[in-house]
């Protein structure tokens, strides 16, 4: 079945949707995005994600964005369409206006974009069993990478070197310290603790990573703030990718060089195990709706 969109609350199949050259989020990047993972017609960790929505527009100094109008527009997009299992896509522009630098004053109205697409989860299970390979890159990303901008391009040539190399991701590293992955935030194992580079400018905050935070710690593992070099990274026990579509992803090689003993580790296994039960758990009570919150 072909996408649905609802392009400024208007639904159309994906492909009729069209939007202004004059756009800023064609002309300058000017635009924040989410993606959410559906999981039997819901949308996963809800919450986390328009927390981070409101904060990318808050930052980025957007004009006032109805994300409960929003939130009524996905439900009439699920309604329109039968995707169960795939992905809401989220974009904001700052609107349509005259190619100036400088925000439109008067402010314009956002353009707001929501895309609804199926998602086979099949390929990636296979790789959550086996773990994939990744590579290095330097980070080249602008200094805000706290904001989920459209703004991608360091992401798209780190990830596509990636490719090139046969391997599924690029491990970003900036002054001699990883930072995270071009669309994966990054964990590893060293010492018996699970660590992550902390929260900043330096990092997105991973929606998953905050989501998976609750088994970690129900698995006795809390995810702790740590900084790592590239060297160091390759010595850790495990790595471990997290993300909206892969879930948790063990990393078996960087750069060619085995980590660990080059298969699945059993911290990425217990996290793979917490976050299916986490899932179901959730899909089984109706009424939940942040997953997360304190119980």
């Amino acid at each position: 079945m072909e996408p649905l969109a609802c392009l400024n609350g208007e639904i159309l199949p994906a492909a009729e949707a069209k939007v202004s050259i004059w756009d800023r989020g064609f002309l300058f990047g000017d635009s924040i995005y989410e993606v959410m993972r559906l999981y039997s017609g819901r949308m996963w960790i809800e919450e986390i994600h328009f927390a981070r929505l409101r904060r990318s527009l808050r930052e980025m100094q957007f004009p006032s964005v109805d994300l409960g109008r929003m939130r009524e527009r996905i439900g009439r997009l699920l309604a329109a369409g039968e995707v169960r299992e795939g992905t809401v896509y989220i974009q904001v522009t700052r609107g349509v206006a005259p190619r100036l630098h400088a925000f439109p004053d008067p402010p314009v109205s956002p353009t707001e974009l929501i895309v609804i697409r199926s998602y086979e989860d099949g390929p990636t299970a296979l790789l959550r069993e086996s773990g994939v390979a990744a590579i290095s890159q330097p980070d080249l990303r602008w200094k805000r990478r706290d904001v989920k901008s459209t703004n991608l391009l360091g992401n798209v040539l780190a990830n596509e070197a990636a490719h090139r190399n046969k391997a599924y991701e690029a491990i970003l590293v900036d002054d001699g310290i990883v930072t995270e992955a071009t669309h994966s935030s990054l964990l590893w194992v060293r010492e018996g603790r699970l660590e992550a580079t902390p929260e900043g400018h330096e990092i997105l905050p991973g929606t998953t990573r905050a989501g998976l935070s609750k088994v970690a710690s129900g698995e006795g593992l809390p995810i702790q703030a740590g900084r790592v070099t590239l060297e160091e990274l390759l010595a850790a026990d495990e790595v471990i990718l997290t993300g909206t579509t892969i879930e948790v992803l063990p990393v078996v090689s960087i750069d060619g060089h085995m980590i660990g003993g080059g298969r699945p580790g059993p911290v990425a296994r217990r996290l793979q195990s917490g976050f299916r039960t986490a899932v179901a758990n959730w899909l089984a009570t109706p009424e939940i709706v942040d997953w997360t919150a304190p119980s």
